[in-house]
Formats: structure tokens, C-alpha cells, sequence
């Protein structure tokens, strides 16, 4: 993707973010918001991977209090999906992280509107400390990913269903690796217990 492809991409990005802005003043709106929304999430990951390929993306680590992004988190899901239960729970979590807190949101919105798709009625979200590490978890209560998801683990774009590209957990894989300390890297964890479950782990 040379540079010209990548600035359309960037602004065809743009207004979709702006349609879904439209579209959620409406009100009555909702499944064409989160179209709009997923179709400029995927140009994003696109741009991203480019970016990733090209060795572009630099991780800016600030500190962050996990409680605060979860409810920012789960917000616009909240609106885009109002017969869903959402449950937070970041009592184990330290009062601070530190990561980037854009990249880790986009690999994390990816997830969670994967979970809204998937799920019957409700979805956790939770931060906890595990070996020295951020854990951040989302899970449902739905089938479950399939098979060669969890043999997969977001090492090679695969979608879960016939839709979609599969970039999603495969980016949010390349974000958690992108997070390092002390010679230790993140990564993803993908299981199925009473649903899917989708962990973070960052240093």
C-alpha cells in the first residue's frame, strides 16, 4: 500500500467515522451505526498493518486507569446494542496500568463488537494483575470461537465466520506484542468457557 492508497483509506475512514456520528444523533439508527462503525474499524486495521509492516508504529505508553477504559470501552456499545447486558469488574486491577491506551482500545473494540455479534445475552469485561501482568479479559455468553480460531490465536488473519477479514484478532495479537518490558512481550489468549473468551496480556 503506497502512500497515496493509504491517505485514501485514511479518508474514506474519516467520514464513515462521521456517518456513524450522523447516525447516532437519529437515534433509530442503530444497526447502520455499527455497519458504518465496523467498516471504518476495518480500514483502521488495515491502515495499521501497513503501518506495522513498514515499521511505523511506535507504542506511546502513558498510565492509565483500567476501571475508567472499560467504561469508555463499553459505552458506545451500550448505545449500539441496548438488549445487551454489560458487566465490568476491575476490582483486582492495579489503580494505574501503562500502555498504549489508543492501540490497546482498537484491538479491544475488535473484540468486544465480535462479542455483541456472538453473544446471547450478556458480556464481562474485567482487568486483573497476573504475574506482573495487565490481564484484560472479554467474555460471552455465546457458542464459542470455533476450532481453528482457538489452534489459530490471532498468529494469522482468520475469520470467525464467513464475515470478515480475520485482521481483527490478528492486529490485536501484533498491538499486544508491540507492548514489551524487561524482555517479556504481550499477547492474546483466546479460550472457550460458557462462551468466547478473549485475554490481553500486557507487561
Amino acid at each position: 500500500m503506497n502512500d497515496l492508497y493509504a491517505a485514501i483509506v485514511h479518508d474514506v475512514k474519516n467520514q464513515l467515522a462521521e456517518l456513524s456520528l450522523q447516525l447516532g444523533k437519529r437515534g433509530d439508527a442503530q444497526h447502520e451505526m455499527s455497519i458504518a462503525m465496523n467498516a471504518a474499524r476495518r480500514l483502521t486495521e488495515m491502515l495499521l498493518i501497513h503501518k506495522q509492516d513498514a515499521d511505523l508504529i511506535r507504542v506511546n505508553v502513558d498510565s492509565v486507569n483500567a476501571a475508567d477504559f472499560l467504561t469508555i470501552l463499553v459505552a458506545e456499545y451500550q448505545e449500539l446494542y441496548p438488549g445487551l447486558r454489560f458487566e465490568i469488574d476491575a476490582a483486582r486491577a492495579p489503580d494505574f496500568a501503562f500502555f498504549d491506551d489508543a492501540l490497546v482500545r482498537l484491538a479491544l473494540a475488535n473484540a468486544l463488537h465480535n462479542a455483541c455479534r456472538f453473544t446471547r445475552t450478556h458480556i464481562s469485561l474485567s482487568a486483573y494483575e497476573q504475574d506482573q501482568q495487565l490481564v484484560i479479559e472479554i467474555a460471552d455468553d455465546g457458542e464459542g470461537y470455533p476450532e481453528h480460531i482457538l489452534a489459530n490465536s490471532g498468529n494469522i488473519p482468520a475469520a470467525a465466520s464467513g464475515v470478515g477479514t480475520g485482521l481483527g484478532l490478528y492486529l490485536a495479537n501484533r498491538i499486544a506484542k508491540l507492548h514489551q518490558l524487561e524482555g517479556r512481550h504481550g499477547h492474546i489468549s483466546l479460550s472457550n468457557a460458557n462462551g468466547a473468551v478473549f485475554r490481553m496480556f500486557l507487561p
